[in-house]
């Protein structure tokens, strides 16, 4: 009956978040549920890793998708800017890691995995990986990150970079190509293929891999219908914040400024790049700064189509990032911090 309960409430909350347009409401939802639940019987709760690793594979089916042809022929001619804006981004994510590490007396590691714009999703599904990892901290700083850089990037671009907002409402949303039915299922075997050759996230990383090649072969993918995509999300959040601890957050919450003060310097550093960038490929500022921005691979690509900006390009580095962060990052945290503690 708690979980029945659990998932009635994560529901609620998700639907409060989404009314009030905040992000990743679903996710959100899930999360503070699972931390109420938590507080009022003041026991841990547990969630199946399962039912989180199937959810993963709509969530990674939903990015892989947006591979086609298009991307590939900006990643040829671009491959310099796109690498060095990844690059760049990664280099301001170390130094405030180790700001904070230095100044907030916090783990390098896990200050590191909470900063980097990977996506939230896929981060707090590393920690699962490594247990030295605190998902208290990867699970409130992706949250802030990520809530912070959406809400704060279109207002930068409306009053500060001169965006006026378009009347068209068009969306990221496709149902015109192959019907996600088809491709889905064989998303598992992907998972099971990255599992068997002992990658990281396999359900994630094997999703993406199967969508993106059925994208290139077969051509456009459809979105995944709305209510597969709460779901997955809503069971994503509730296994993130049951893995939480109460009083681990409390201390946690000390530390706020420090993370937004990181979170502005990282804007700061994509718009200084974003002007290198429009100036060398000769796109609007916008662009590259959306193209730059640590932020959500589809709320970038949604404020580009709301002004008017070069949607094709802002995904391409947007999901660049996104794929070089998911399977470079674990081997190199093992590269650094030695072997995995699972």
């Amino acid at each position: 009956m708690i979980k029945v309960g659990l998932v009635v409430l994560a529901t609620v909350l998700g639907a409060v978040l989404h009314k009030f347009n905040i992000p990743i409401p679903w996710i959100l939802g899930g999360i503070l549920a699972a931390l109420i639940v938590q507080i009022v019987q003041t026991d841990t709760i547990s969630w199946s890793k399962k039912i989180r690793d199937y959810a993963l594979l709509v969530i990674g089916y939903g990015t892989g998708r947006y591979v086609d042809f298009s991307i590939l022929d900006v990643l040829s001619g671009q491959a310099i800017g796109i690498v060095t804006t990844t690059l760049v981004s990664v280099i301001a994510c170390i130094f405030v890691s180790l700001c904070m590490t230095k100044f907030q007396q916090l783990d390098f590691h896990s200050v590191l995995m909470g900063i980097l714009p990977g996506g939230f999703t896929q981060m707090t599904a590393m920690v699962d990986d490594d247990k030295r990892i605190n998902p208290n901290i990867v699970t409130v700083y992706q949250s802030l990150r990520l809530l912070t850089i959406v809400v704060s990037v279109p207002f930068m671009v409306i009053n500060f970079l001169g965006a006026s907002v378009s009347n068209d409402v068009a969306t990221l949303t496709y149902h015109g190509g192959i019907p996600f039915w088809l491709v889905l299922p064989f998303t598992l075997v992907g998972a099971m293929l990255f599992t068997k050759l002992g990658m990281a996230i396999p359900y994630l990383l094997g999703s993406i891999a199967v969508a993106a090649s059925a994208a290139l072969i077969m051509g456009k993918l459809n979105t995944p219908p709305d209510w597969l995509m709460t779901i997955a999300q809503l069971y994503i959040g509730i296994y993130v914040g049951a893995g939480l601890n109460v009083k681990e957050l409390k201390k946690i919450a000390k530390t706020l400024p420090a993370v937004f003060a990181g979170i502005g310097f990282m804007l700061l550093v994509s718009v200084a790049f974003a002007y290198f960038l429009s100036d060398y490929y000769g796109f609007s500022l916008i662009t590259a700064f959306l193209a730059m921005a640590p932020g959500g691979l589809a709320e970038m690509c949604l404020t580009g189509i709301s002004t008017g900006e070069n949607v094709t390009i802002i995904l391409t580095y947007q999901l660049f990032r996104f794929l070089f962060l998911n399977l470079a990052v674990p081997p190199a945290m093992i590269k650094y911090f030695g072997p995995s503690e699972k």
